[in-house]
């Protein structure tokens, strides 16, 4: 038989330090010369009031939706607060009774959306009545921010009330006398300096910054800077506030790029936030730069013009809601494993509008993408941003469904060293992901070289649940939860991870269940893509603690469609620092044979024969009070959601004796429930090598030395 040897692909991924400006945007310091002198400014301008008067008339039921939305508000704009829903301690401090509330969720109107809602019917209709409501409810958005400053209880989580608040403004900016612009425009400027990092308010606030998802408190100085600038009100705090905002942008679009490289993955893998929060930073950016400075700079960035190829990656299954199925990387639930893909919709929309001309081929990928969701979540979500399917001139929902698929088989991003898979996109077919490689730990958890693997069912899953409690922080993220590997050692520190809002500690020590204890030390060897195979290698030695870990190396091998084959080198430091494999269920297995196990979820089933090492201990962890148990005791879950997917059990296989070298392989099978027995696999050592028989294929993996893998 031809003997065909896998490419050793190394793949580089520096990230290193981001400097501001580095795609030359604001290189010469001219750029804010051209900022525009008239008003509106911020996300659109005169020009473009015919197209959204367009759009409006195209699309009658958003235009009636709006209609009704601003019928309904009171003309006086009251202040009405939610007593029910806070009390005050006697220093004035609002304390909500459902902790993390902000304050404008404490208020019957928090003002600002609702100005953003008046000024849309100003700017369609022409209607000087709407000019007036649009006033009124820029001063109680103005009242809502005492409300903040005084209770001192953060505003908003986005900023979205502040961003609202400027849009209405510079909408109807011409409308207004001097008196009424400064009435309106300063208690925000006030508020916004204030609400600075080591600025005067200490209350919480969201922060962000480039490297995360960039929303909150410093983001406003940008789009405040535009709003303000050169309109005598104002103008040298303005000068400050936009030029330290567009140097903050400039270095948030150059971090994703270099995080995403041509993947369009933004700045985080977990998608909760990649489809949620995150890209609207980068939407907000481009449109009001195209706006506020006459230039289309979208094309300096390819993280959005590809961001639907991050989200096809990473979803699957989409049901008859419109929600799909995720692998539950990261800060997830695992409550169900699915994602609305209403947001979404929004996001990728955008896509279209900055992209779609001048790459038409990226396009018809969106277009067919988004296809896949359900007509009625095809819609445009105004809950954030009520501007939003108004400005999106450029995105043609007709063409929803129209366009033609992309050509990616798998998806891959060497910055979180996420590499997801697919054997074809039908509810039949199997989907995995693997981790190898991260360099970013934006919300990822300790799971180097860990994996996911999906047929019908979640048949190996990333186990624990992001919650109130300490199962939050003590299993979840840590690696005992997850498809990796374990070495452990007597009272290791817990490695660092946030706390949720709810945790109260109970004053105890817990250590590392065997675990890492760091999340961007690990390095991608190797990744081969072929018609019926997928390699990939990474080394993860540096993820654990030095005092432990000498070697640690996975070698991931998908034989298309169903089989895969997972052999590790792992070397510690000393002889007894027990090293183990881990495979979690959300049900129990059942053992079919000498080291070999089933395990059922639904219609979709899991065959595991453990080939590495010879005479080993296998031990099944799991059931009532034992479901989640790492450090000494078991970590459960809270009872306010059911889990579906957090993982009721695991499988431990551990080497027989002591020693610092064990090797670990194992051949795992995806199929439905009615496939009776696995693939039979057979292990040889042949020489330096270990070989393994499955499903006509010889697979070799040097056993020491320089990382190898052959097939036959």
């Amino acid at each position: 038989m031809k003997r065909i040897w896998a490419i050793m692909i190394l793949i580089v991924c520096c990230i290193g330090s981001v400097s501001a400006g580095e795609t030359g945007l604001l290189k010469d310091g001219k750029w804010i010369k051209k900022i525009r002198t008239d008003h509106p400014r911020l996300f659109l301008t005169r020009e473009m009031i015919p197209s959204i008067r367009a759009t409006a008339a195209a699309q009658p039921e958003l235009f009636k939706k709006l209609q009704a939305d601003v019928a309904a508000l009171p003309d006086d704009a009251p202040y009405i607060e939610l007593t029910d829903l806070f009390t005050r301690s006697e220093d004035g401090t609002v304390v909500p009774k459902m902790p993390g509330t902000q304050a404008f969720r404490l208020l019957k109107y928090g003002g600002a959306k609702e100005a953003a809602l008046c000024a849309l019917m100003y700017l369609i209709t022409g209607e000087k009545q709407y000019v007036d409501k649009t006033v009124a409810y820029l001063k109680l958005a103005n009242k809502a921010l005492a409300f903040s400053a005084n209770g001192k209880i953060w505003a908003d989580l986005l900023g979205q009330s502040r961003v609202n608040a400027m849009f209405a403004y510079d909408v109807i900016y011409n409308e207004l006398t001097p008196e009424q612009r400064r009435e309106i425009i300063l208690p925000l400027l006030d508020y916004v300096q204030k609400s600075q990092p080591g600025s005067e308010y200490k209350f919480r606030r969201t922060h962000g910054a480039y490297n995360n998802g960039n929303y909150g408190e410093t983001a406003l100085q940008y789009f405040l800077g535009i709003t303000l600038y050169g309109d005598g009100i104002a103008d040298e705090a303005a000068d400050k506030l936009l030029r330290r905002g567009a140097q903050l942008f400039v270095k948030m679009m150059d971090h994703r790029d270099k995080i995403s490289g041509d993947s369009g993955l933004l700045s985080v893998a977990t998608v909760t936030y990649a489809f949620g929060n995150y890209p609207w930073a980068t939407i907000l950016f481009l449109q009001s730069w195209k706006c506020a400075f006459g230039e289309d700079i979208a094309d300096r960035w390819k993280q959005m013009r590809n961001f639907h190829r991050f989200a096809e990656g990473v979803t699957f299954d989409v049901n008859d809601d419109g929600w799909a199925r995720i692998h539950g990387v990261g800060d997830l639930p695992h409550t169900d494993n699915r994602i609305d893909l209403y947001g979404l919709y929004t996001h990728l929309a955008w896509s279209v509008h900055f992209y779609g001309r001048k790459h038409p081929d990226v396009a018809n990928e969106i277009y067919h993408y988004l296809g896949c969701i359900p007509p009625h979540k095809r819609n445009i979500t105004p809950y954030t941003y009520p501007m939003t399917p108004f400005l999106l001139t450029d995105f043609d929902p007709n063409m929803v469904g129209k366009g033609k698929p992309g050509k990616q088989s798998c998806f891959y991003n060497p910055n979180f060293g996420l590499l997801t898979m697919w054997s074809g996109r039908g509810k039949d077919d199997t989907y995995a992901s693997f981790r190898f490689g991260a360099r970013m730990d934006n919300h990822q958890h300790y799971d180097e070289l860990s994996f996911v693997i999906f047929k019908h069912d979640y048949l190996a899953l990333d186990a624990g649940s992001r919650t109130e409690t300490g199962h939050h922080h003590n299993f979840a993220a840590q690696s005992v939860a997850h498809n990796t590997i374990l070495i452990h050692m007597d009272k290791e520190p817990m490695p660092k991870f946030w706390k949720a809002w709810g945790y109260k500690p109970d004053g105890k020590t817990y250590y590392n269940h065997g675990g890492q204890d760091n999340k961007k030390a690990a390095r991608p060897i190797a990744l081969e893509v072929k018609p019926d195979y997928i390699y990939a290698a990474g080394n993860a030695t540096g993820s654990y603690n030095k005092a432990k870990s000498r070697e640690v190396i996975r070698q991931f091998v998908w034989l298309r469609p169903d089989i895969f084959v997972i052999y590790d080198r792992v070397n510690s430091v000393k002889p007894d620092q027990k090293k183990e494999f881990l495979l979690h269920f959300q049900n129990q297995p059942e053992v079919i044979a000498p080291r070999t196990w089933r395990a059922d979820m639904n219609k979709g089933r899991l065959f595991v024969q453990s080939l590495l090492p010879e005479n080993a201990r296998a031990e099944l962890v799991g059931g009532k009070d034992h479901e989640f148990f790492a450090s000494g005791r078991n970590w459960p879950l809270d009872t306010l959601r059911t889990y579906s997917y957090a993982g009721n059990w695991r499988l431990e296989v551990s080497p027989a004796t002591d020693g610092e070298t064990t090797r670990f392989c194992h051949v795992l099978q995806a199929s439905d429930t009615g496939v009776a027995a696995p693939v039979p696999a057979k292990l040889i050592r042949a020489g330096e090598e270990d070989v393994v028989k499955v499903a006509g294929r010889t697979l070799r993996f040097r056993r020491t030395g320089k990382i190898g893998f052959r097939m036959e």
